[in-house]
């Protein structure tokens, strides 16, 4: 599998600041006092030293993950980062006439749903794309989405075959050479989980969730349905602190996703969702906490630590 981040805040989208960008741009040149760079290899050399926040960006973008097996394209979310993934499909000729797309919805809060209006593969005639869900009434909430007051045009002014697809909470459902099952989480009117596996190797995409019981017999099904999965997309909108500040929120932090990494035999664990109140800088220094905090109690256990950000491509 494939995975490549398009969209990894939450709430809504939090794009940089003029302000932002120039402190980016003087804290670099600050650095470089003193510095021999008279060609790009030593340039390179040098950005790559820099803290994350200082030489990139996490992206303002909301919720959206691809995901590619074989043949087969798997979307995880619709959030403002679908535009961007749409348009991506198309300049790489991957939905430009005749393609199966598949976007699995976990809830359709407005940060997961925003993109679809605008993502451009669905106004080629030929394309089909199925939307999946465990929300019984996802069509309508579609519908809602494209009425009049929220947006100019219609759903079925789209000229792709949209098709919604609904499955159960129990269920197990096959996606070309993928099986993909979910699980409710904590969250205002439910958050889905979902396992994607290929035979060979599993991912789990676990935004929007709320664990407000952190005692082994409450966590027991979560443990259970994250084991032994290559990659853990983990919601970690919060830090811990403001977790028990904003309890109902329905939302997690880095520490507890490493408690459940640590207890499910997870293999690497990506850092979603994130606060959109929090820059760069605050998000660099959650990590690395994150990562201490790993190094604090992981027992001699590997780990990957990854702070998800637009663009990150992960194999597995």
């Amino acid at each position: 599998m494939k995975v490549t981040f398009w969209g990894v805040r939450g709430s809504l989208p939090a794009p940089l600041s003029n302000q932002e960008i120039r402190e980016k741009i003087k804290t670099a040149l600050k650095g470089a006092r003193g510095l021999d760079l008279s060609n790009d290899e030593e340039i390179d050399n040098y950005v790559e030293e820099l803290r994350l926040c200082n030489r990139t960006t996490v992206g303002g973008n909301t919720s959206c993950v691809e995901v590619w097996g074989k043949e087969t394209l798997i979307i995880l979310d619709a959030g403002s980062g679908l535009r961007n993934l749409g348009t991506s499909l198309l300049a790489r000729n991957l939905a430009t006439h005749d393609s199966d797309i598949h976007i699995l919805i976990s809830h359709t809060h407005w940060d997961h749903i925003m993109g679809f209006p605008f993502f451009a593969p669905a106004f080629i005639p030929s394309n089909r794309i199925f939307i999946y869900g465990c929300h019984s009434n996802m069509k309508e909430r579609f519908l809602n989405l494209f009425h009049h007051h929220h947006f100019p045009i219609n759903l079925e002014a789209l000229r792709a075959e949209i098709k919604f697809m609904y499955f159960s909470e129990r269920e197990t459902i096959r996606i070309g050479e993928f099986e993909i099952s979910s699980m409710p989480l904590h969250h205002p009117g439910i958050s889905y989980a979902y396992r994607i596996t290929d035979g060979k190797s599993s991912l789990v995409y676990a935004t929007d969730g709320e664990y407000r019981d952190l005692t082994e017999d409450a966590l027991e099904n979560y443990l259970n349905f994250f084991r032994n999965s290559q990659l853990l997309i983990f919601d970690s909108q919060f830090t811990l602190e403001e977790t028990m500040r904003k309890e109902g929120w329905g939302h997690s932090s880095s520490l507890v996703g490493v408690d459940f990494a640590l207890k499910s035999n997870i293999e690497r664990l990506a850092l979603y969702h994130h606060e959109p109140s929090y820059d760069d800088c605050k998000l660099d220094e959650i990590t690395q906490k994150t990562k201490r905090y790993f190094q604090l109690i992981g027992n001699g256990k590997q780990l990957d630590i990854v702070l998800a950000q637009e663009g990150l491509q992960i194999e597995i």
